[in-house]
C-alpha cells in the first residue's frame, strides 16, 4: 500500500461533512473558582472534541466504517492516590509545584457514526478536581498562582470507569473505540496515519489559555463580592492531516474551541499568571451600598404603599358595614 502523508489546512468540504454527518460538539470550557478564605480552588474542565475522518465513497475503508456506530458514558471519582489523579497532577507540576490534586470526579461521553464518506466523533470529557496550595501570602498580600490553568495532559489518563479500562485523552484511543470490532479499519489507520502525531494527540488540553490574566476580560460583581476574568479563543484549533492512498485521499481531523472563566471571591487584579487580591475600588463600594440603599427603599416603600391600602381597605369594609346596618326605629 503506497502511502503519501501531508499536513493540511482544514477543507471546506470538511467542515460541510462534519455538519451534515452529526452536531457540532459544543466548546471546551474551563472553570477555576478560588476562595482565598479555605485557599482551596476548585476546577471544571469540560474538554468537546470533535474528530472526522473522511474517505472516499469507491474505498475499501468506507466498506469497513459505512455502518460504524458506537457509544458510552461512563463516570468515576478519585481520590488523590489514583493514577488518574497524578496524571492530572503531573500536567499541573509542569506549570507549578505547588499545587496539588486533592481527588477528581471524572465523566465521559462518546459517539461515533460512520455513513460512505465520514466516520465522526464526538466526546465529551468532564473532570472536576479539588485544588490545594494555590494561594500564597506574602507581608500580608494573599496571590493566587494560576499558571497551571493551561494545562495539558500529554499522555493517555487511563482510568476504570464503571468497570471499563479507558483511556480518557489521546485522540488514537478515542479513533480505536469509535472502529470497535473492525481489526483491519484499526490496522489501516495505523498505517497510514498511526506515524504523524494525531495518535499520541490530546484533547485535554487548555493551553492555548496561557495568555497572561491581564489580557483576560475582568468583571468585578459588587454584590456577590466576586472578580471574574473571562477569555475565549478566538476560531477554532484544529490538527488536520492528509493521506493519499492508492491514488485515493483521506483526511483525518481533530475541532476544538477553547475558553476559560476564572471566579475568585473578593477583589482581585490581575499580574502575569497570578491574581493579587486587593481592597474594592471605592467606586464599587459606593456603588454597592448605593444599590442596597436603593433597594431598601424600594421595600420601604412597598412596605409603607401595602400598610396603607390596608387601612383603606379596613376602613372602606367598616363604612360598608355601617351603611348596612338597620337601625332602630
Amino acid at each position: 500500500m503506497k502511502t503519501s502523508f501531508k499536513k493540511a489546512l482544514p477543507l471546506a468540504t470538511l467542515a460541510i461533512m462534519l455538519f451534515a454527518v452529526s452536531p457540532m460538539a459544543s466548546a471546551s470550557t474551563l472553570t477555576v473558582n478560588l476562595n482565598p478564605k479555605s485557599g482551596i480552588a476548585t476546577l471544571d474542565s469540560v474538554s468537546s472534541t470533535s474528530i472526522v475522518f473522511t474517505y472516499p465513497a469507491n474505498s475499501t475503508i468506507s466498506n469497513y466504517l459505512r455502518n460504524a456506530s458506537s457509544s458510552y458514558s461512563l463516570s468515576g471519582k478519585f481520590d488523590g492516590t489514583s493514577s488518574g489523579t497524578r496524571e492530572l497532577q503531573g500536567s499541573f507540576d509542569d506549570w507549578d509545584s505547588h499545587v496539588t490534586v486533592s481527588n477528581i470526579s471524572v465523566s465521559v461521553s462518546f459517539s461515533a457514526k460512520g455513513n460512505a464518506t465520514a466516520l465522526v466523533i464526538n466526546k465529551v470529557t468532564d473532570i472536576n478536581a479539588t485544588v490545594a496550595g494555590a494561594f500564597t501570602v506574602v507581608n500580608g498580600t494573599v496571590t493566587a498562582n494560576l499558571g497551571w490553568r493551561a494545562f495539558v495532559v500529554r499522555n493517555a489518563m487511563d482510568l476504570p470507569l464503571q468497570g471499563h479500562n479507558i483511556d480518557i485523552n489521546l485522540a488514537g484511543s478515542a479513533m480505536e473505540n469509535s472502529i470497535g470490532t473492525h481489526a483491519s479499519a484499526a490496522g489501516w489507520l495505523m498505517n497510514s496515519f498511526g506515524s504523524y502525531g494525531f495518535w499520541n494527540r490530546p484533547t485535554l488540553n487548555f493551553s492555548q489559555l496561557d495568555a497572561p490574566l491581564s489580557t483576560w476580560t475582568k468583571n468585578y460583581n459588587a454584590a456577590t463580592n466576586t472578580t471574574t476574568f473571562s477569555k475565549t479563543i478566538s476560531g477554532q484549533s484544529t490538527f488536520s492531516v492528509q493521506a493519499t492512498v492508492n491514488g485515493q485521499k483521506y483526511s483525518l481531523s481533530e475541532i476544538s474551541d477553547p475558553s476559560g472563566v476564572i471566579n475568585v471571591q473578593g477583589y482581585a487584579n490581575a499580574s502575569g499568571d497570578s491574581l493579587v487580591m486587593a481592597p474594592a475600588p471605592a467606586s464599587a463600594s459606593v456603588s454597592a451600598s448605593s444599590g442596597v440603599l436603593a433597594a431598601a427603599v424600594v421595600v420601604g416603600l412597598l412596605a409603607a404603599a401595602g400598610g396603607y391600602l390596608a387601612i383603606r381597605g379596613r376602613a372602606r369594609a367598616k363604612a360598608n358595614s355601617a351603611s348596612s346596618t338597620t337601625l332602630p326605629v
